[in-house]
């Protein structure tokens, strides 16, 4: 509760977590029906007074009989608190933070936007609404362009939306829940109750081979009704094509993906090393864009969002 999920590390004491602890006694759940063969039932909450450690606790400074309810409601008034609960919201939507464990002696990347949002926390009592409000209103928001390095999920998720495979489950979607998973993230199944360590933690040389060679098989794939469509959108563009206008053709469905100008110039070159792929009546004319798309995906800026 403290360290991972309210205050996080060095906000707290050991005599903090002993009364914390005391305060929760009698707090527990009635045993549901067995998983098998009934299925799934959630547990219920259960007050057992009788096991209630109901003397004077003394947590966070503050002293009185508390119980477990009373702890939370004293976490949730604490500047630690705020702070590390904004740091989370601008690390998933804004940009990639260093791993929690190490916010104690790492300040944010932007400290002002952290404080804002904690300010706008306690000006409405820590109603997290009211903190995205204001999140999703920021400067830091609106610039928020490949800030965040992609996790598998959001890699996995984008590229079937991409080339369309799956408007509904159907036989092989699997595969795509597996490769996740070989690249750093089992769906459902965090490798510890803190979770996954994401931004450049998600990429390793094995998991970056794993995600572009997902990529690459999927675009790559002249069967897939998304990549249909986007040949089919440039085919429409005109009998010529030039190598400039198929790679910004390429590029905007892909994300869009903004790249420098010196790696635009090296998928144009890429472009015009492939035979009469400026024709779209030509045979080579879809592979061609396929290829296109592989290279794509495989660059530095697909990994980020």
């Amino acid at each position: 509760l403290l360290e991972l999920f309210s205050m996080g590390v060095g906000n707290y004491s050991e005599d903090d977590i002993k009364m914390a602890a005391r305060a929760f006694t009698g707090w527990t759940f009635e045993q549901p029906i067995p998983l098998y063969p009934h299925g799934h039932y959630d547990a219920t909450f259960l007050f057992n007074p009788d096991q209630h450690d109901d003397s004077v606790k003394t947590f966070l400074g503050q002293s009185g009989p508390w119980n477990g309810q009373d702890i939370v409601d004293i976490i949730v008034k604490q500047p630690a608190t705020a702070n590390f609960i904004c740091r989370h919201l601008y690390n998933f939507f804004v940009a990639d933070e260093p791993q929690v464990p190490a916010w104690q002696i790492e300040p944010p990347g932007d400290p002002a936007a952290i404080e804002e949002l904690t300010k706008a926390y306690f000006e409405s009592n820590g109603d997290i609404r009211s903190v995205l409000h204001v999140l999703f209103n920021s400067d830091s928001f609106r610039d928020a362009k490949f800030k965040h390095v992609k996790s598998p999920a959001e890699l996995v998720t984008g590229i079937l939306k991409l080339v369309d495979a799956y408007q509904s489950p159907t036989p092989g979607i699997g595969a795509s829940s597996a490769a996740t998973g070989l690249m750093g993230q089992q769906l459902m199944n965090p490798p510890t109750v803190e979770g996954w360590h994401t931004g450049k933690e998600w990429i390793d040389s094995g998991a970056l081979v794993e995600r572009i060679n997902f990529a690459s098989d999927q675009v790559g794939n002249l069967t897939k009704p998304g990549v249909l469509r986007i040949i089919e959108r440039l085919a429409a563009m005109g009998s010529s094509l030039t190598p400039e206008q198929l790679v910004d053709g390429c590029l905007d469905p892909a994300g869009p993906v903004l790249v420098s100008l010196e790696r635009r110039e090296t998928l144009i070159a890429s472009v015009r090393r492939s035979e009469r792929s400026d024709s779209p009546t030509d045979d080579s004319f879809g592979p061609t864009v396929a290829r296109l798309l592989q290279l794509i995906v495989a660059l530095r800026e697909f990994q980020l969002s």
